[in-house]
């Protein structure tokens, strides 16, 4: 798949979108503009995302299905201060958020999934949720410690998808035929029906997809063409069940599977495979949890219980032999929460989290002679609160919260038999959140906030920690945690009846004890070691237009300026070096235009400009800067009654520039391979999706 280097230019979106669980059709009518009010649920209560003191950027699924977006790389850039490519392959996802960014430990930005937050357990994962069937999209800019918990330390990524319906039933589907540009014919089906079972109390929901798009990169050394193919497979499951006007309990279940044979989107600058090791990979993911809420009348209890189990195995030959290696996490976790509703002046939430997860390395390399077996338990809790209070007779609010975190690892590796216990450590944290919010008039904050995000430590290889004495190398048995503050001043606005809305911040943040790779010399090892941090600097702002009905103008951009704080002995790492993998500059603008041409069709075009200067990478001493990316998407088609049709193109100027930093491996005393992921080629193609539903009776 490919990336979009996006703008809050969405086709009918606005940078702060939508209402939970509302109807397509009022969805359309909020995202254009209309009277409704913008509703969030940054804070876990319902707000006007313009009262919300956060830099908040949401979109609708309804609006996403009208892009034709495909996975997360399509939009998560729209908000400025993210950075996203898709790897296309089995890693997924790579986000960055306001300059955190970072290959080691857990998750440095939260990720959610309704109400299950996914950590990779000492390695970030975003599972590949494609854009189908969602309610909203939520992305929540700045450290969300205190609600939402380890890793969100840059922000907090909520993907919301459409529950079951209690009063309607609805059946709708999608089919996508293209060519890529020097590969192939791609093409995806997708479906869902929601079936009330007894109307008003039980509902179930259901949605897949399954998407095939053929590669595009070629190997000159085998003469295999377009080796990069990539296919997605998912289901997804819901239940709704409201025995009472008070309770209602939902049950999900969630799968995704994708398959990978000829590795991912990376390829040198001639568009040729890379001459190293090549894995073939595929990855699963299964979630399944429940949900409970139960309105006290004025205040909600709110449970879950979710589990999740990742597994991605990979292979590939090098010239020494073949590499097998597999990663397996499972994690089960619960939240018990209590929040004030209604409108009184204090309104707070209190809760408690648990969480229980395990992770499994396996790493087979004959010829080198690992055969490596590792384990890593960890058990958190955390307790936590927040509270907000309206000055009475003045627009003011003032918001305060807490959370106390604990975490245990423990582990154990076995190489080649030989079993070494990890004790491993516990981490402790207390993470505040502060803000100030005056509302001057209605439809406009202006804010200042501070606020905490942590991240727990991890436990050092056995194999490097053995190793390193051996070169002269010192390295700790156990990484200490990290964290950081963030200090932020911003303002949002709808002005003239809506027909401009505003979105600007300003913000700087001190994250402590990043922890970044240490070669171990004459070995191919490397050990971890913390640093002494980053800081970070930068400056957002995203405009849309509605200056006559039907059209939307959309304008934004970031700048941010992520550098590593001091030297790094025996790394590439030296003061004011660029945090790895964060573009400085990105910016986009849209036009989207709507008519309606009869009583049942109606016309809608889109085009969008997408940029992002070069990412790069201080950790490695062998690496090369990515690409200036400047990408053009272009959508055009009809809406007639309940059917759409739609041509698109992606990538329009064929820019194969390369988005990430360009990685460097010596293989030879003369060879090098130097590659980097890369934009899909320009994809012409054609849609069609029909919708068909109604009250039940």
């Amino acid at each position: 798949m490919s990336i979009r280097l996006a703008a809050c230019a969405a086709m009918l979106c606005t940078p702060l979108t939508l209402v939970p669980a509302i109807a397509q059709d009022r969805a359309d009518d909020v995202a254009s503009g209309g009277d409704d009010a913008i509703v969030v649920t940054a804070r876990k209560r319902e707000e006007r995302a313009i009262d919300v003191p956060i830099a908040v950027t949401a979109i609708s699924g309804t609006t996403l299905e009208k892009r034709g977006a495909a996975n997360l790389a399509d939009f998560l850039q729209e908000a400025p201060g993210i950075g996203i490519y898709d790897g296309g392959s089995a890693l997924g996802t790579r986000i960055t958020m306001r300059g955190i960014s970072t290959s080691l430990g857990g998750n440095e930005n939260g990720f959610y999934l309704d109400d299950l937050p996914f950590t990779g357990v000492t390695v970030p994962i975003s599972p590949d949720v494609r854009a189908w069937d969602l309610d909203r999209v939520e992305v929540l800019r700045g450290p969300q410690g205190t609600l939402f918990g380890e890793g969100s330390m840059g922000g907090t990524v909520r993907i919301l998808t459409r529950g079951a319906d209690l009063d309607n039933w609805e059946a709708k589907g999608l089919g996508m035929v293209s060519d890529t540009r020097g590969g192939g014919t791609n093409a995806g089906v997708k479906g869902a029906f929601n079936a009330p079972i007894i109307p008003g109390v039980l509902a179930v929901r259901f949605a897949g997809t399954h998407e095939r798009y053929q590669g595009w990169v070629d190997n000159s050394s085998t003469g295999q063409t377009n080796v990069n193919d990539q296919t997605y497979d998912t289901f997804r499951a819901r239940a709704r069940f409201d025995p009472t006007d008070r309770l209602s309990i939902t049950g999900t279940y969630w799968l995704s599977k994708s398959d990978f044979p000829g590795g991912g989107s990376s390829a040198r600058d001639d568009g040729q495979q890379t001459r190293g090791t090549v894995p073939y990979s595929k990855n699963r993911t299964e979630v399944y949890g429940a949900t409970a809420r139960y309105d006290l009348g004025r205040a909600e209890l709110f449970y879950s219980y979710s589990h999740s189990d990742f597994d991605l195995p990979q292979e590939g030959r090098s010239a020494r032999g073949p590499i097998r290696t597999r990663i397996g996490i499972d994690v089960d976790a619960h939240e018990l929460r209590l929040t004030s509703t209604g409108e009184a002046p204090l309104k707070w939430t209190v809760g408690a989290y648990a969480r229980n997860s395990q992770r499994n390395d396996i790493v087979q390399f004959a010829a080198a002679g690992i055969d490596n077996d590792a384990q890593l338990r960890t058990s958190a809790r955390a307790l936590f609160g927040e509270a907000t209070y309206t000055l009475p007779g003045a627009p003011v609010d003032l918001t305060a919260g807490l959370r106390y975190f604990e975490d245990h690892l423990r582990g154990f590796e076995a190489n080649s038999g030989v079993v070494t216990e990890q004790p491993g450590d516990t981490y402790h944290s207390w993470n505040p959140r502060f803000s100030v919010a005056w509302h001057p008039v209605a439809d406009a904050t202006i804010y200042a906030s501070a606020a905490k995000g942590f991240r727990s430590g991890q436990i050092q290889p056995t194999v490097p920690l053995a190793l390193a004495p051996l070169y002269g190398v010192t390295l700790p048995a156990t990484l200490s945690q990290d964290s950081i503050w963030t200090y932020e001043v911003g303002a949002k606005a709808d002005l003239w009846d809506r027909r401009l809305s505003v979105e600007t911040a300003v913000f700087y943040s001190d994250w402590k004890d990043v922890t970044v790779r240490i070669p171990i010399p004459g070995t191919t090892f490397n050990g971890l070691i913390n640093s002494k941090g980053t800081h970070t600097k930068g400056v957002e702002l995203s405009l849309v237009a509605r200056p006559v009905p039907g059209l939307v103008l959309s304008a934004g951009g970031a700048y941010v300026d992520a550098e590593y704080v001091g030297s790094v002995p025996g790394t590439a790492i030296v003061d004011g070096a660029a945090v790895d993998d964060v573009a400085k500059f990105t910016a986009n603008a849209a036009l989207d235009y709507s008519a309606q041409i009869s009583d049942t069709v109606s016309a809608f075009a889109r085009i969008g400009w997408q940029h992002s200067s070069p990412r790069r990478n201080s950790s490695y001493a062998a690496f090369l800067p990515g690409d200036t990316v400047d990408r053009v998407d272009a959508r055009i088609g009809v809406d007639l009654e309940q059917v759409t049709l739609a041509l698109f193109a992606d990538n329009l100027t064929n820019d194969n520039g390369a988005t990430s930093f360009r990685q460097v491996q010596q293989l030879g005393p003369t060879t090098f391979d130097i590659t980097s992921n890369r934009l899909r080629p320009r994809t012409l193609g054609v849609e069609a999706s029909f919708r068909f539903g109604g009250p039940v009776g």
